[in-house]
């Protein structure tokens, strides 16, 4: 038959990192021309030590009053500390610039924007004019147009109407005969055959 050995249990990973417990060093990055607040001042947690600091990497730890603090070479000596940010950095400065470009171009992008709604509408309101004044123009000319047709129409009722008046004398004269020229000797022929009467 076969040997039987017991295996022990193995050790799981959490059981070994909760028996073994890492320490982690703690340095801080500082780009004295970071753009953002974690550009100028960062925590860096590590496992490994430095026996040499990376450059922009300090030991040391800002005075937890700073609220923008960035490390200055020329400070201690020439050995180096952390300052307050005097926001003269030049990322800073470009970041800040950057930022009110965007706000600029946003309004001058709203302010296109308006002008092209004002556009529109000032080319609404001029063919809306342009349309009143050719409807303007045509009503002129139909006002020309009745006002001639009239004047016309005037002038040939005046034209009949004398017409009519000479229509109306010629009848007039032709329904009035004249009285014929009597001749008295004829007359008294004329009554003498009668009778005298």
């Amino acid at each position: 038959m076969a040997d039987e050995t017991q295996v022990a249990p193995v050790a799981s990973a959490e059981t070994a990192t909760q028996e073994k417990p890492t320490k982690l060093y703690v340095y801080y990055y500082s780009n004295p021309d970071g753009a953002t607040k974690d550009e100028r001042c960062h925590e860096i947690l590590t496992e490994v030590p430095f026996d040499v600091v990376p450059w922009r990497m300090h030991k040391e730890a800002p005075d937890a009053s700073m609220s923008d603090p960035v490390w200055d070479n020329n400070l201690n000596g020439g050995l180096g500390a952390w300052k307050e940010n005097s926001g003269e950095a030049q990322g800073q400065i470009l970041a800040e610039a950057q930022a009110k470009i965007e706000e600029l171009d946003q309004k001058s992008e709203q302010l296109d924007q308006a002008n092209a709604k004002v556009d529109q509408a000032m080319k609404t309101i001029q063919t809306a004019q342009q349309n009143n004044t050719e409807q303007n123009e045509m009503l002129t000319k139909g006002m020309a147009a009745l006002m001639k047709s009239q004047k016309d129409n005037n002038k040939l009722m005046m034209s009949m109407q004398k017409v009519m008046e000479n229509l109306a004398k010629q009848n007039k004269d032709v329904t009035t005969p004249e009285a014929p020229a009597t001749d008295t000797s004829t007359q008294s022929t004329n009554k003498q055959e009668n009778g005298g009467n």
